[in-house]
């Protein structure tokens, strides 16, 4: 009997057990529970055209579909309310992390074992296939991969979180100030999800980071500060930014890293998930197809490339976002000049 140990049980690892479907194969999925913080506040995810067809090929899209909202007006806006760029019209579904969280373990099949414990040493699973999808700290990435590959801090404060009105219009607008981006999309039909980041800084309280947002977007337009004045500490995060260091393959031996854990990203594409699930599904696809040795071996070819490229496009994204003084002008005039769509940032919750 073939073994596949999972640790981590987000998104990737949800939908990684979920699409595996040998029934002669073990599925066994560790994780050590939901993180407290995550269900009051239920951020968004933009779930792209990728990752919609990753999750059609395993019969989820039209579920996640009916429990999102579409989304496919986006744009970047200066901070006097002026278009920086608009993007052409895609079909994005906007969903809560919680409500897709949900919506994959439910399509859990009844065989796969959960156990519901942290996994602190990798080396004792004695799976055919060990797969880390345990996030950006990823335990299976350092002992395997070595301390030298851990993931490391971005100079940047993220503070997200949702409201119980719709300010978002149905679009997904982002604002780029003076060191600073704010932006806002839907996450259901009457509730709103918005990010901000801005330059590392840290907070005594989550209150004092609302109060310091309010006094700094003062001259953001009026749909920020209304965002900023409904929010309340018990529906908002704030967090520190860590990224994947590039790695050459995401396969060693029997152990293949997938989501977070192989290239944890900034934000700003909005791509971190989508990659996850596009990850999970290609992965378990090929486990469903061939033995573990030859379904690493092609995995390491097909799902290297595109996602560190992503991330490292995200870095640089957010660089740009974030610039300051001289340097925040001469990025509008250059991206108002170019006249060109950018790709949207925020769709991951920021």
């Amino acid at each position: 009997m073939t073994t596949v140990d999972i640790v981590g049980g987000g998104i990737a690892g949800l939908t990684l057990a979920a699409t595996l479907r040998r029934p002669d194969w073990d599925v066994v999925l560790h994780e050590q529970g939901p993180r407290r913080d995550e269900p009051a506040v239920g951020t968004a995810f933009g779930l792209w055209p990728a990752a919609m067809t990753a999750l059609d090929r395993i019969g989820l899209a039209n579920t996640i579909r009916s429990l999102g909202v579409h989304v496919s007006k986006a744009s970047f806006r200066d901070t006097q309310n002026r278009i920086l760029t608009a993007l052409p019209e895609q079909d994005v579904v906007m969903v809560a992390r919680t409500t897709l969280h949900r919506a994959l373990r439910d399509a859990l099949p009844d065989r796969t074992q959960w156990r519901n414990a942290r996994v602190w040493d990798p080396h004792t699973l004695s799976g055919e296939v060990i797969v880390g999808a345990d996030g950006v700290h990823s335990a299976v990435r350092r002992s395997h991969w070595g301390d030298r590959s851990t993931a490391r801090s971005r100079p940047v404060t993220i503070i997200r979180g949702v409201i119980d009105h719709d300010l978002s219009r149905g679009e997904v607008t982002e604002y780029w100030g003076d060191g600073q981006l704010f932006g806002i999309t839907p996450v259901t039909r009457d509730r709103t999800n918005w990010f901000t980041a801005i330059p590392r800084r840290v907070f005594t309280s989550i209150g004092e980071g609302l109060t310091h947002l309010a006094h700094n977007t003062q001259h953001f337009p009026e749909q920020v500060q209304n965002t900023i004045a409904a929010a309340r500490p018990e529906h908002t995060l704030i967090n520190g930014v860590h990224v994947s260091r590039t790695l050459t393959t995401t396969v060693h031996r029997n152990v293949v890293l997938i989501g977070d854990a192989a290239h944890a990203m900034t934000p700003n594409l909005g791509r971190g998930a989508c990659e996850s699930i596009v990850d999970a599904v290609e992965l378990g696809e090929l486990l469903n197809q061939h033995q573990p040795t030859e379904a690493l071996r092609r995995y390491r070819t097909r799902r290297l490339i595109s996602p560190q490229m992503m991330r490292i496009a995200s870095g640089i994204l957010m660089n740009m976002a974030l610039s300051q003084g001289h340097r925040a002008g001469a990025r509008n005039r250059v991206i108002r000049a170019l006249g060109r769509p950018l790709t949207t940032g925020g769709a991951d919750g920021a």
